[in-house]
């Protein structure tokens, strides 16, 4: 595909989401660089243009671009890294190794923003399980997002930035450590507008579907400890439609046993039997026992509510 169609398609999808220059490039390249790759003066590495159609709402990687080899091993790594990260606490050691050899591959290479940015981030989220302290771990993920979002202060994002899927999950782990350190405040405000973002930004739908209802799964937990058992409902029910309609079955069964929560809270038992059992039942069927498990000791412990399995 030549490097004019793809100016043109970005120009012309950046258009008609009614996106400036200076939006759409901020933090990953020029306005000027941006102008000279929509007119085809100037092709775009692939991190840039990954960078660029993820601020555009398009996950699917539509073009094809010369790279060179350092750049497609250094993309295959990160891959690696991102599914180190979704492994959990299981993955812990395998991310170890990842970011070592992300860092080797970079040190034999130029070190872009958007690389070091997710190193960073990656290093954050290791010293995160290894123990480290809040200050520390936010002192990593702040680096991280200044280095696309050099004006964003930790607790007020700028609603005119738009975010590639990467600046989402660093506000998102931001937010989460918040809360973990009971700063319900700041860990809400950024939940919530995680949570408009996701709902009033052109974002594609796989990446949409995999991160919004984790974000309202994070939001749901969070008003929950605070009482506010009523607004914990209604996003947990905003959850389970989304998931439902599109797919959805980790977070599903996470939001149902969210909403059984926030219904039992409310002194409405019936229905949250009714919700809780459904949860358990969707954990074993999509073969996570462990959490059906755990739903069924919750239950009992916080609602004395018995939940039986089906084995």
């Amino acid at each position: 595909m030549s490097n004019y169609l793809i100016g043109d398609y970005i120009r012309d999808t950046r258009l008609r989401r009614g996106y400036t220059q200076e939006q759409l490039s901020f933090g990953i390249c020029t306005t000027a660089s941006l102008s000279r790759i929509e007119t085809g003066a100037q092709a775009p590495g692939k991190h840039i243009l990954d960078a660029l159609m993820e601020r555009l709402g398009i996950g699917d990687k539509i073009f094809d671009v010369l790279v060179s080899k350092e750049d497609m091993v250094i993309f295959e790594k990160i891959q690696d890294v991102t599914r180190s990260i979704a492994a959990g606490e299981e993955g812990t050691q395998q991310l170890k190794e990842n970011i070592q050899g992300l860092e080797q591959l970079m040190e034999k290479k130029h070190q872009n923003n958007l690389y070091m940015q997710y190193l960073t981030f990656a290093k954050g989220i290791l010293k995160k399980r290894n123990g480290g302290s809040f200050d520390e771990i936010m002192e990593m993920f702040m680096s991280a997002i200044h280095m696309t979002l050099p004006n964003f202060d930790g607790v007020t994002p700028n609603g005119n930035n738009l975010l590639t899927f990467h600046e989402i999950a660093i506000i998102d782990n931001i937010a989460i450590l918040y809360a973990k350190q009971k700063m319900m405040k700041e860990a809400l405000g950024l939940g919530y507008w995680l949570k408009e973002y996701m709902e009033k930004t052109f974002i594609d739908g796989k990446e949409k579907a995999a991160r919004y209802p984790m974000i309202l799964y994070n939001l749901c937990n969070w008003l929950g400890n605070l009482e506010r058992y009523e607004e914990s409902e209604q996003v947990a029910e905003t959850g389970v439609n989304f998931c439902i309609q599109y797919g959805n079955l980790v977070a599903f069964p996470r939001l149902l046993f969210n909403k059984g929560c926030a219904l039992a809270s409310l002194g409405k038992r019936e229905e949250a039997v009714k919700i809780f059992q459904q949860s358990a039942a969707i954990f074993l069927a999509t073969r996570q026992e462990r959490m059906a498990r755990m739903t069924v000791e919750l239950c009992k412990e916080h609602y004395d509510i018995d939940v039986k399995l089906y084995l």
